[in-house]
Order: C-alpha cells, then sequence, then structure tokens
C-alpha cells in the first residue's frame, strides 16, 4: 500500500540542520533549540516516512542512502517554499502581482506616460497589462471584473460601487493643416469648426462620442468625411489638407510634419480619471494608483 505521509516542513528544516551538521549537537544549536527535542523530532520524521534517515555512532551521525536523498530533495523543497511565502509577502506589500489595465489610446501619452514608466521601473515584479478598450466597454469589464482598473477622460460615469480618481488636468486641442488659416489663431472658438470637414476616429473606440456631444451643445454637428481606426492616420490625413480634428493636448507633445495644435477659446476638458472598484483592489493596484496620482 502506498503511503501519502504529511510531513511538516518544520521536521524537514530540522533534518536538514542535522543532515548538513552532521551531528545533533551542533545542529541544535544551530537552530537554538536544545539536543533531545531536536532526537525526537527526527524520529518522528523517520516514523511517518517508515525508514531510518541516519545511521548513529556514539560520537557521530552518518546519513543513510534514504537520508542523502531526502537531503537533496529537502533543500529544492524548502528553497521553493521559501521563494513562494517570500512572493506572497511581496504581493501583500504591493510589489508583486498582476493587474489588468484598461486604457484609452491617448492615455498612453502625456503625463501618464513617465508616471507609468518609474512604476514599472521600481516594481518590476508587478506585470501590468495593458488593454486598449473604449469607456464604455472598459466599464462593462470592470463590472464583469475581468478588469482591476480601467483609465479613461471621464466622459462616462463610473457605475455604482466604482471609484473615480482624477490623474491630472488635460484639455482637447484642434488639429489643423499647417497652411489652414485659423492655424494663425492663438486659440479658436468652437463654433467656428461648424463648416469644417473632420477626420475622426470610431465613436465606439475613442473619445468621439463625447467630442461630437460637446459640439452639438455649441450648436452644429461635426462634418466626418473620414473616420479611420489609428490616430497617426488621423493626423496624416490632416496634413495633406483632408480636414481637421480634435485631440487630447498629450498628441501635441509630438511632432507631427505638416500639423499645427491650437486651443479652444473655451477649453473642453480631457482630463484622465482612473477608475476601480477600491473594495476589490489588490495591494499592487493600490500602489499603482498611489503611484499614478501622486
Amino acid at each position: 500500500m502506498e503511503r501519502n505521509p504529511r510531513i511538516d516542513l518544520k521536521l524537514l528544516r530540522y533534518f536538514l540542520a542535522v543532515a548538513e551538521e552532521l551531528h545533533f549537537g551542533r545542529a541544535a544549536v544551530r537552530l537554538n533549540m536544545s539536543q533531545p527535542p531536536l532526537s525526537i523530532h527526527i524520529k518522528e520524521l523517520e516514523q511517518q516516512l517508515g525508514t531510518l534517515l541516519f545511521v548513529r555512532h556514539s560520537r557521530s551521525v552518518a546519513l543513510t542512502h534514504a537520508g542523502k536523498i531526502l537531503m537533496e530533495e529537502s533543500r529544492r523543497l524548502l528553497a521553493s517554499a521559501n521563494h513562494a511565502l517570500s512572493r506572497v509577502e511581496q504581493i501583500g506589500r504591493g510589489e508583486a502581482g498582476r493587474i489588468e489595465l484598461g486604457v484609452v489610446g491617448t492615455a498612453m501619452w502625456g503625463k501618464m506616460r513617465p508616471a507609468m514608466r518609474n512604476f514599472l521601473k521600481e516594481h518590476p515584479n508587478v506585470e501590468v497589462l495593458f488593454r486598449e478598450k473604449s469607456p464604455g466597454m472598459q466599464m462593462a469589464l470592470l463590472e464583469r471584473r475581468e478588469l482591476d482598473a480601467g483609465i479613461w477622460r471621464m466622459a462616462l460615469q463610473p457605475s455604482s460601487g466604482f471609484t473615480s480618481l482624477r490623474l491630472h488636468e488635460s484639455s482637447f486641442l484642434v488639429a489643423l493643416p499647417e497652411d489652414h488659416p485659423m492655424a494663425r489663431c492663438e486659440s479658436i472658438p468652437l463654433l467656428s469648426l461648424c463648416n469644417e470637414y473632420f477626420v475622426t476616429l470610431p465613436s465606439a473606440h475613442s473619445d468621439w462620442a463625447f467630442l461630437q456631444s460637446v459640439c452639438q451643445q455649441a450648436g452644429f454637428t461635426p462634418l466626418i468625411v473620414r473616420e479611420v481606426v489609428e490616430p497617426q492616420t488621423v493626423l496624416a490625413m490632416i496634413s495633406m489638407g483632408i480636414g481637421i480634428t480634435l485631440m487630447a493636448e498629450s498628441y501635441a507633445q509630438m511632432n507631427w510634419p505638416g500639423v499645427i495644435f491650437r486651443p479652444l477659446d473655451e477649453p473642453v476638458p480631457a482630463d484622465l480619471y482612473i477608475v476601480y472598484d477600491q473594495q476589490q483592489a489588490t495591494p499592487a493596484l493600490q500602489t499603482l494608483v498611489r503611484a499614478l496620482t501622486g
């Protein structure tokens, strides 16, 4: 009948000390305990395993073949256990773990980029998985617990039970061809864009559902002549003179040949927020939130 002993890791530590010292007295000193209890623990281990681990002489001990095998396996097992426990402690302190983070594409530039870079550098054992999703999709995934947190511009309010914290202030800018007449203006009234052609991203995957409502509140519906998937394609088309667009100011930090960015007379907020459930937040997520909002 196959034995299935449940061995206390403490017994293996006692055994390993004796196996490495080959002396009960020295092993007891190493373990900061007296020798008689140590001898009792080793006999207990031998009884549980049903085999002798040591050949005892009057002045010394030697490992049996089974003892030599157990010494090798104990070293591996205890090292693995120590690593696992250390990993759990790191997770508990927020120094390790995994974060599923929803983001809108424009969040990856601007002030968030250096903050996230510093976090990843300072917490190499925290794995952050970025999932580029629209605000509505992020909220749905948060509710299904398929995301730990979401980052978007607060055009969509979070569901009940979720917390939103502002990461930093930002605004939408007008992106124009460099030879456009309004490129000479220091700032541009939103209503003056009513007869312009717009190149946009799909509203389902960007800020454009919000921006359309902003334009409608100003008194016009934007004339969208092109809708493309990538923001760099939008800016390339603007540089060709195909149209204009509204974009978060983070894009103005990069050089886009043939494109000029101008602020609006009345700024349209593009503030970034992080949305998450505080009650479900892991220590790693709490550490990330502090890093991004600090």
